[in-house]
């Protein structure tokens, strides 16, 4: 079990490392509507990122870094200018992770 956990951590750093999170005032004008866009699902992170980082843990952990990816890869495009592709990525992991909150609270409410 600590291998896994450590292996999830080792995961999680290595993809922030390699693809650090792009910085909101290098951003041109246009990205504006993909930064609102990505607001909800930033936010999201931020709080998951924190809370697998205090539990000892954390359920899931593969669908965690795919999704966390994913989010860095729609920044990436945002960054490029390519604002309809990121807009979507974004709509696309808003719908994931409602469906993460909630098969979270299934479990939760279930005892697991």
């Amino acid at each position: 079990m600590g291998g896994a956990s450590g292996l999830a951590a080792a995961a999680i750093w290595f993809a922030m490392l390699c693809d650090p999170t792009v910085s909101r005032a290098a951003l041109p004008p246009s990205a504006d509507v993909c930064t609102h866009a990505g607001h909800a699902v930033r936010i999201w992170f931020d709080a998951e990122t924190a809370r697998r980082a205090r539990v000892a843990e954390a359920p899931h952990q593969h669908a965690f870094n795919s999704m966390l990816l994913w989010y860095r890869s729609a920044e990436g495009k945002c960054a490029a200018g390519r604002t309809q592709e990121a807009v979507r990525s974004f709509r696309a992991l808003e719908r994931m992770i409602a469906g993460f909150d909630a098969n979270r609270e299934d479990r939760d409410e279930a005892g697991l």
